[in-house]
């Protein structure tokens, strides 16, 4: 239940759309989400109401709106005493708030890929791949399951089952160079994802995603990580196409078969990365976000699909998978 508490804060207009505003002599009188919901169209109501011009006035705030927008990302907005008054600095700082979440993890070369291995990847029966294969320094033979058909320059090869190139460290130059810095650009990220400091949040529902909406942020869990439910990412009220996640567990991470992770409010799968320090189990069914930096294997059982990328230091074992790199450029 949220306390009934009478907030004023400076503000410009424009901004009061943003602030889920009440006017003067509302009170808080719910103890509900749909009381909460009430005041806040409430408040909607009476800002629409105002003359839009530019000016800057002192107005009331609903303090348990506040904390809805507050829970949105605008930490500050509200007090310790449940006042808060906004200088003009901090007025155009929540106006161009453009991102929420650690810095983004730089892939380098390792971005161009949708499977990435130093060991192998195969299938059984066929998949589906949008995006470019590839493996190093393990030679292109233990891409299996694919029937790859080389490229006249070999340089590269191509499948029926890829909408992409697919290449080896024993074709032509210039691919063995550039394969070889693509894995350390792979190895490099990994390293930074597993280095982040300073989580957001520790060890979430100790490991289990299960029914759980993630904001985004740094999850650091000491442990594996599994999804026996279906989960969400959704991305914050401004931010959203912009905001970024990674998880680090030193652990494994296991999701349950025919269970969905699904984006909400703008999230990217191009800036979801999940920091595995052992292997990933993606069971049959199950559909996955983001981007895969794994210190061993991944799996991807019967059915099953991602989209994001795999980037795995081990090995990557398809079955009748589909893998399908982010649209965007993370």
């Amino acid at each position: 239940m949220v306390a009934t508490v009478k907030s004023r804060i400076v503000c410009p207009i424009i901004l009061l759309l943003s602030l889920c505003l009440a006017p003067a002599a509302a009170t808080c009188t719910g103890s509900g989400s749909s009381a909460d919901a009430a005041r806040c169209n409430n408040g909607q109501q009476a800002a629409s109401n105002r003359q839009q011009d530019a000016t800057t006035e002192t107005v009331d705030v609903d303090a348990a709106c506040m904390l809805q927008v507050v829970s949105e990302g605008l930490s500050g907005a509200v007090g310790s005493a449940g006042k808060r008054v906004l200088s003009q600095d901090e007025q155009e700082s929540l106006m161009k708030k453009t991102h929420e979440g650690p810095a983004a993890v730089n892939l380098g070369k390792a971005g161009t890929y949708a499977i990435l291995s130093k060991a192998g990847i195969s299938t059984v029966p066929t998949s589906a791949i949008t995006g470019n294969m590839g493996v190093s320094p393990i030679a292109s033979t233990a891409i299996t399951g694919f029937s790859l058909v080389a490229d006249s320059t070999n340089t590269f090869a191509t499948s029926t089952q890829v909408t992409g190139s697919v290449y080896g460290p024993d074709y032509a130059s210039p691919t063995p160079s550039d394969l070889t810095v693509t894995i350390g650009d792979m190895e490099i990220a990994y390293t930074d994802a597993a280095g982040r400091h300073t989580p957001n949040f520790l060890n979430l529902g100790s490991g289990n995603l299960g029914g759980k909406t993630l904001a985004p942020g740094l999850y650091k869990f000491g442990s594996s990580v599994i999804i026996p439910t279906d989960c969400t990412i959704e991305g914050s009220l401004l931010s959203g196409e912009t905001d970024t996640w990674i998880f680090q567990m030193s652990g494994d991470l296991i999701m349950a078969a025919n269970k969905q992770v699904t984006l909400a409010r703008g999230a990217k799968a191009s800036n979801i990365v999940w920091q595995v320090a052992g292997y990933v189990e993606v069971e049959a069914g199950a559909h996955m976000e983001g981007i895969l930096l794994v210190k061993t294997a991944a799996h991807f059982r019967t059915g099953s699909s991602l989209t994001g990328r795999i980037l795995a230091q081990t090995a990557v074992t398809l079955q009748s998978s589909t893998v399908t790199q982010p649209r965007d450029i993370p």
